[in-house]
């Protein structure tokens, strides 16, 4: 039998990059469930579902995971804390990763994009 030893370290590594993977899976999943099967979407006109996918689309989890690193790096509270920060950097790398097909796809459709919807000009 092969006895597996996780340091503190590692453990919290393990810890906060999963719960960022998965949370972030689950966000990709709520967007496109919004975005390709809400039958509530589909019964908005052109122009609201142009708004809703915008700010689906401009608030991906990346920018969460940036905007928790930042803190982790530059707030006191975890400075004194360096488990807390730690665990907070990697949940934040989790939520990056998971990330990115979403942001690739956005940029596909961004370079196809010329101009906005008819009925905002």
């Amino acid at each position: 039998m092969v006895d597996i030893v996780l340091s503190l370290m590692d453990a919290i590594t393990l810890l906060g990059f999963s719960v960022g993977l998965m949370w972030g899976e689950s966000f990709s999943e709520f967007d496109g469930k919004i975005k390709y099967e809400s039958e509530w979407y589909k019964r908005l006109d052109g122009f609201w579902q142009w708004v809703v996918s915008s700010l689906l689309d401009a608030t991906h989890h990346y920018q969460y995971g940036l905007g928790l690193i930042v803190l982790t790096l530059t707030q006191e509270w975890f400075q004194v804390r360096p488990m807390w920060a730690l665990l907070c950097r990697w949940l934040a790398w989790g939520l990056i990763v998971s990330d990115w097909k979403d942001y690739q796809n956005v940029l596909k459709r961004f370079q196809g994009w010329k101009k906005p919807p008819a009925e905002i000009v």
